[in-house]
């Protein structure tokens, strides 16, 4: 029949680079419109970014499950059957899935295609990653999760962090280690203290994720990655950069690395409990940021980073 399309359970589909997030799967598109459907894992966190072009309308309708939302920061419960929509949105919008939940998205700007893109360079980082060492990858998205909520922590405190994308981060968080997949693997998974011939290779490597990054995104995640390791007091590398050198969001990152190391078995450390490392990292205010380490003090407190470390066993009171 002219102008009736039938579309079976088929066609393109794109998966989250990340597994535990969810997929978005395209269900029909013409003259700019777009109908998707999105899937969102349960206690996975989404965000809906500004778009570019200001008539930019996104539509969302919830076929089932239940979602949470911090609107100027108060959290709105949305269960099966209601709706929202964003137009002229100025700032990026956190999303969390309470239950798995199913999406209708409509859009009147074409967005799959740029999505699906974007999607298929994180899935083939994260791929390198996860073939190289499956620890850097299950770090990774640690201290991507840890990232995520500082960041939010720190606007609940009270602190500007108006100029952060939380995009940027997230990528930068997810891909700070890429350069270890230049690192040799007996030393990358050694379960020994490394020799000092050996750390070379790794004090290398937020060079050579900089490197890899500056061939897909923009130079501000370029920064943030190749600074993760940077230090206030300039005892970090690669550059010893001190203060105002580092931006906040390399400072983030930096923590949640450090939490993530400390607080994971690898062999050769003491494998320390949430609490007792953020408390420790909070106490080392000449290289760490109060702002951030006082966030994931209050964190720890909460208990919210054991949520994310139960994902694979880990969690440690």
């Amino acid at each position: 029949m002219d102008g009736l399309y039938i579309k079976k359970n088929e066609g393109i589909s794109l998966e989250a680079g990340i597994e535990s997030v969810g997929s978005l799967r395209l269900l029909a598109q013409a003259g700019g419109l777009e109908v998707m459907r999105q899937s969102i894992l349960k206690g996975a966190t989404v965000w809906i970014t500004p778009a570019e072009d200001v008539e930019t309308l996104e539509f969302f309708y919830i076929l089932s499950g239940a979602l949470e939302m911090k609107v100027d920061g108060s959290p709105q419960q949305l269960a099966a059957g209601d709706s929202f929509y964003v137009h002229g949105l100025r700032d990026e919008l956190l999303i969390r899935a309470r239950q798995s939940t199913e999406l209708l998205y409509i859009t009147n700007r074409p967005l799959f295609d740029s999505l699906f893109g974007f999607q298929d360079d994180l899935t083939n980082l994260l791929r390198q990653i996860d073939e190289k060492d499956h620890y850097t990858y299950a770090h990774s998205v640690h201290v991507m999760c840890y990232s995520a909520k500082i960041l939010e922590q720190m606007a609940l405190d009270g602190m500007d962090t108006a100029t952060v994308s939380l995009d940027t981060l997230m990528v930068a968080s997810l891909f700070h280690d890429i350069g270890k997949c230049f690192v040799p693997d007996e030393i990358l998974k050694k379960r020994q203290p490394l020799t000092k011939s050996e750390q070379r290779f790794i004090v290398r490597h937020p060079m050579d994720s900089a490197r890899i990054l500056k061939q897909r995104f923009d130079e501000k995640i370029v920064e943030i990655a190749r600074n993760h390791h940077e230090r206030l007091d300039g005892s970090g590398y690669p550059f010893g950069l001190i203060g105002d050198e580092i931006s906040v969001e390399a400072r983030m990152i930096g923590v949640a690395d450090s939490f993530d190391a400390m607080t994971t078995d690898r062999g050769y450390n003491r494998q320390m409990g949430c609490l007792e490392a953020a408390e420790e990292l909070y106490a080392l205010k000449d290289r760490y940021d109060r702002r951030v380490t006082g966030a994931l003090l209050t964190l720890a407190r909460s208990g919210a980073l054991e949520e994310i470390r139960k994902g694979d066993g880990s969690a440690r009171p």
